[in-house]
C-alpha cells in the first residue's frame, strides 16, 4: 500500500524558476543549470524505482517514496525508498549515475571518457539510513525490526565493475529488475509478526508527519541578489515576460494572447525565490502594475491569509494554495 507518494522535490521547481527570472548572459546561470541537471538525474533515478516496487507481490507492506525524517533538532536523513511491514523494514538507495562503476569501501568512482569523478560509498548511505530509521522505531515503539537494504543503480548506461576485494557490492549493489527477487527472498527469511497492525498503522502516521521537505535558499546558495530577480509575467506562447494589465485583462504585448491566470504563475515564482511573503508594494512592482489599488484587489480575489493592516498587510503565499487557481 503506497502511503506516501513521490513528488517533484521544491529544489527543481525553485531552480527553475530562478532560470526563468535571471539575464541570459547571467555570470552564475551555467552553474544553476548543471544543479538542475543533477537534480533532475537523481529524480528521475528514484522515479526508476517506484514501478519496479510496484511488481513485489503481497499487499502487507507500507510503501513510503522521498522521505526525509529527523535523527536529531537540526539534521535529517533521506529515504529514496521505504517498504515497511509488520516484520521488517528494507530501504532502496537510488544512484543514477553513467559511466563505469568501482566501489571500495571508501568511495565510488565513476569513469567515462577516461575522466574520474568520486562520490560518496553509497553502500554506507543506505547502511546510515538503516541505523537512523531503526533507532526512530525503537524510540516510537521500543521494538527491533529486522532490516536491510539495496543500492540499486538505475542508469542504464552505467557499467558496474566488479570489486573481488569488496564484497558488499555483490550483496547490496543491484540494478532495478533485481528488486522484486531480492525484496521476496529477504521477506521470507522474516514471517513473525513483530508490530501489531494498529501501532504499525499509528507508526506511518507519524512517519507521513515527521516528514520535512527539503527546501534550499536558492538565490543564496548561488548568491543571487534580490534586485537581479526579473520581474513581470510570462507568455505562455512567447515565453516572454511581455503580459501586462490592460483594461481588466492580462494581455500578451507580442502576440496579443489574453491569459487572466498567467499572473499567478508569476506569484509562484515570487513564493520559490522571494520567499512565501509578499506586500501590496512588492506585488505591484513585481507584477509590473501601474497601480497598488490593483496590485491590493488582485491579492485579496487570492482569498491569500495576511497579517497587519493597510501598509503594513504581508500576504501570505502558498504554493500548494496557488496552484489551486491554475
Amino acid at each position: 500500500m503506497l502511503k506516501k507518494e513521490r513528488k517533484i522535490p521544491i529544489k527543481i521547481l525553485k531552480l527553475e524558476a530562478l532560470l526563468r527570472r535571471l539575464p541570459a548572459n547571467h555570470v552564475r546561470r551555467k552553474y544553476i543549470e548543471e544543479e538542475l541537471a543533477r537534480s533532475y538525474s537523481g529524480y528521475r533515478g528514484e522515479q526508476a524505482l517506484d514501478y519496479y516496487v510496484a511488481q513485489i507481490p503481497g499487499k502487507d507492506h507500507l510503501i513510503f517514496q522521498d522521505l526525509r525524517l529527523p535523527f536529531s533538532k537540526d539534521y535529517f536523513f533521506q529515504i529514496d525508498l521505504l517498504l515497511l511491514t509488520q516484520r521488517h523494514f528494507l530501504i532502496l538507495e537510488a544512484k543514477n549515475i553513467a559511466g563505469t562503476i568501482f566501489i571500495d569501501q571508501n568511495q565510488l568512482v565513476r569513469t567515462i571518457d577516461d575522466a574520474k569523478a568520486s562520490y560518496p560509498n553509497p553502500i554506507h548511505q543506505a547502511e546510515n539510513q538503516q541505523y537512523h530509521f531503526g533507532n526512530l522505531i525503537q524510540n516510537h515503539t521500543n521494538l527491533i525490526l529486522p532490516n536491510t537494504s539495496f543500492v540499486v543503480m538505475t542508469n542504464s548506461n552505467s557499467i558496474i565493475k566488479p570489486n573481488p576485494d569488496y564484497r558488499a557490492v555483490a550483496q547490496k549493489v543491484i540494478r532495478p529488475p533485481v528488486i522484486r527477487p531480492r525484496v521476496s527472498r529477504f521477506y521470507s527469511e522474516y514471517q513473525k509478526d513483530i508490530i501489531e497492525k494498529k501501532e504499525l498503522q499509528k507508526l506511518s502516521r507519524q512517519l507521513i508527519k515527521m516528514h520535512t521537505p527539503s527546501d534550499p535558499h536558492i538565490i543564496e546558495q548561488f548568491q543571487i541578489e534580490k534586485n537581479e530577480i526579473l520581474p513581470g509575467v510570462f507568455c505562455e506562447e512567447c515565453e516572454q515576460r511581455t503580459i501586462i494589465r490592460l483594461q481588466r485583462r492580462w494581455r500578451c504585448t507580442q502576440c496579443g494572447k489574453v491569459d487572466d491566470i498567467r499572473f499567478i504563475h508569476a506569484l509562484v515564482d515570487y513564493c520559490l525565490l522571494m520567499g512565501p511573503s509578499i506586500t501590496n508594494q512588492q506585488c505591484r512592482s513585481f507584477l509590473q502594475l501601474t497601480s497598488s489599488s490593483i496590485s491590493s484587489k488582485l491579492l485579496r480575489s487570492l482569498h491569500l491569509p495576511y497579517t497587519g493592516e493597510y501598509k503594513n498587510r504581508a500576504y501570505h503565499l502558498s504554493i500548494k494554495e496557488l496552484q489551486k487557481w491554475l
